[in-house]
């Protein structure tokens, strides 16, 4: 065992990657543009700063993953006409026709990980 919260809770991060890891992958994404895609689902959009803060993912490198899922359809930056400093993200249809055929795997590695863990 470490002495090191930061690292205990990066390793039992690790451990409950290996259950979603490999769901996330069969869908083409990587594990921060699942927590992007995961945390929109709930919203109809959402600020940049707020999903930065939300997804764990310092807002330089959200810039560029958000960048590369709209080139892939699967988000949109909005721009309200009123405050051009203002950033927006949501899901386009086919971001969320992705969260709910990747919801049901994740749900199940949810159930797994209980049942893996429960005495």
């Amino acid at each position: 065992m470490h002495d090191s919260l930061t690292i205990a809770l990066l390793q039992a991060r690790e451990a409950a990657m290996t259950y979603f890891r490999p769901i996330v992958k069969s869908h083409n994404l990587t594990d921060q543009q699942w927590r992007i895609v995961r945390t929109l689902a709930d919203s109809p959009s959402m600020d940049f700063h707020e999903l930065a803060f939300r997804t764990c993912i310092l807002r330089p490198s959200l810039t560029g993953i958000l960048t590369r899922m709209e080139r892939d359809g699967l988000v949109l930056r909005l721009k309200p006409v009123n405050d051009q400093r203002k950033l927006y993200v949501m899901l386009t249809e086919q971001g969320q026709t992705l969260y709910a055929r990747a919801r049901s795997q994740v749900e199940e590695a949810y159930r797994k990980i209980e049942a893996d863990f429960t005495p």
